[in-house]
């Protein structure tokens, strides 16, 4: 029972048309498919949504989603992040426009306590920016750095309530056990509080499949420890695989899917309906 909620096309960071996406996924035999554009931010970036340029993927989206309703359940829904200070509550985005669900990702992370552009980490560009951010912005100091990744996590499900957290640990994608140790208490007490937080939330974790099929990472986001957590947490989980082509709509789906099973899951679930495993 194979679906997507994860998507980026042509009007955001991905390529092709999102009629591509919806007509990929037909011949895939897909029951559903999400589209999530990235939200319009408040500065120049090069992987959002040009808030020009967002109501005609909303309008394209809805047309799409009346054009092919015998086929396929299209669902409408954006990724929003939350950056503290900067992005728009989420609420106004879902009520503004109508939309069925949205992912909450933190790709920026803000220095607790700054109000500044300056101050911004980014998680998800090359490796070297990401280790430059963390000496300039946390004076080289990796704890903080990531605890401010997990903490602004906390904030946004407690705050904004998104019905699904995207790439949960994504903080990791370039760690590659150099950095900091995952095992360590302080990481393990930083994952445990946005665990608690989603799970008061009742939050569907997303098991990313991105960061393996295009060779970032050895793991899926969340990794297999994290999994296990969420596991004994009774924490909702479901799979997508964050494509930003049509070809990779199921990328490693069945792969995730065997995962959870492993994890002890037998059961994933959309914010529209559930399948077993």
């Amino acid at each position: 029972m194979k679906y997507n909620f994860h998507t980026h096309s042509g009007y955001d960071d991905g390529k092709e048309l999102l009629e591509d996406y919806v007509r990929t996924a037909i011949n895939k035999n897909f029951v559903a498919i999400g589209l999530s554009g990235h939200q319009p931010l408040p500065f120049n970036n090069e992987w959002s949504l040009p808030k020009g340029v967002y109501p005609e993927y909303l309008a394209e989206a809805r047309r799409l989603r009346e054009q092919y309703r015998e086929l396929i359940d299209v669902y409408i829904g954006l990724e929003m992040d939350y950056i503290p200070g900067f992005s728009d509550d989420f609420s106004g985005f879902r009520e503004g426009a109508g939309l069925e669900y949205i992912i909450g990702s933190v790709h920026l992370v803000m220095k607790p306590g700054s109000d500044s552009e300056e101050d911004i980490w980014f998680i998800d560009g090359p490796r070297e920016g990401y280790i430059e951010g963390i000496q300039k912005i946390f004076d080289g100091d990796v704890r903080a750095a990531v605890e401010a990744y997990y903490g602004q996590q906390r904030e946004m499900i407690l705050t904004q309530k998104p019905d699904i957290i995207g790439h949960l640990d994504k903080v990791n994608m370039h760690n590659r056990g150099e950095i900091f140790d995952t095992s360590s208490d302080w990481y393990q007490e930083a994952v445990d509080s946005l665990l608690d937080a989603i799970a008061k939330q009742d939050t569907i974790v997303e098991l990313n499949t991105r960061g393996v099929y295009t060779g970032k990472t050895g793991e899926y986001f969340p990794g297999k420890e994290i999994l296990k957590k969420c596991f004994e947490k009774g924490i909702r989980v479901m799979v997508n695989t964050d494509a930003h082509h049509p070809s990779q709509l199921d990328k490693h789906f069945d792969k995730a899917c065997g995962l959870l099973r492993e994890t002890g899951f037998n059961r994933m679930h959309t914010p529209f309906f559930e399948a077993a495993l």
